[in-house]
């Protein structure tokens, strides 16, 4: 797979990449998202992949022409290790660089497992419910970085810095979350909704509560976005307001095969 930088909104300073999924396999592509959306603030990098691609994320930021030493913050969508597992390198390189105080962003009902080390049983497929037990990436250390708890009940926004707002989306993840850029209308939705081909929109197969994760990917469905920038698989550069969204109704077989749920697709 390349590993090269992609624009999203250069006057905005938004940037993609794609980084490794489990086991370096890319069937299932994960997403790292480059905000320089405030650079007095500092860099703010969304979700990080797993092992081995802090070091593809700070090359992107490089080709964006950016300097990896000024990442000051990484907000991570939830616990998962395709999510977490290039946070300590990516830590790492940015310091190397003369970045210090790096704020690290999670939801308070994920941190037993990152930064708390924790793994649980999740679930796959909602007919079969196997349970497979998943671990967090590596656990930076106390001196790499400062953890921030993320809590949709405290009216505090640690993000606002980058014109960011999180939403708490649980299903995935009891803390997942989605991040929404007010100024481009763009929705960095996390595991919350993904394109699960070129133009349809829904939720993957793993889960902790499906009923929830349902629930929530159907919030996400009726929020006043025009952009979506989902964690896996396809991205779309073409925007997609509420009017543009057409419903899906029915299941191919393939999907109830999968285990995945279609919502949505581009009109």
């Amino acid at each position: 797979m390349e590993h090269h930088v992609e624009i999203l909104n250069k006057a905005a300073g938004i940037y993609y990449v794609r980084v490794k999924w489990l086991c370096g396999l890319s069937f299932l592509s994960s997403n790292a998202f480059i905000l320089n959306t405030a650079p007095e603030k500092g860099i703010l990098v969304i979700d990080t992949g797993c092992s081995g691609s802090g070091r593809i994320i700070t090359d992107a930021i490089r080709e964006a022409g950016l300097c990896p030493g000024d990442i000051s913050g990484i907000a991570l969508s939830h616990w998962h290790k395709d999510h977490t597992g290039g946070v300590s390198e990516l830590l790492s390189i940015a310091s190397a660089e003369g970045a210090s105080g790096i704020k690290v962003f999670i939801h308070k009902d994920d941190s037993i497992y990152f930064p708390g080390g924790k793994g649980a049983f999740i679930r796959f497929h909602p007919f079969l419910k196997i349970p497979l037990y998943h671990s967090p990436g590596e656990i930076p250390s106390v001196d790499q970085c400062e953890f921030v708890m993320l809590d949709h009940t405290s009216g505090v926004n640690p993000l606002a810095g980058w014109g960011l707002e999180f939403i708490h989306v649980p299903g995935h993840t009891p803390g997942n979350i989605s991040f929404y850029h007010r100024e481009t209308g763009s929705l960095f939705s996390g595991s919350g909704l993904a394109m699960i081909d070129r133009s349809r929109v829904g939720i993957l197969s793993v889960f902790s509560d499906r009923e929830e994760q349902v629930r929530s990917a159907q919030r996400l469905m009726r929020m006043d976005y025009r952009y979506l920038y989902p964690a896996h698989l396809h991205i779309r550069k073409d925007p997609i307001p509420p009017e543009n969204r057409v419903s899906i109704s029915a299941k191919s077989v393939m999907d109830r095969i999968k285990g995945i749920l279609p919502l949505f697709r581009y009109g």
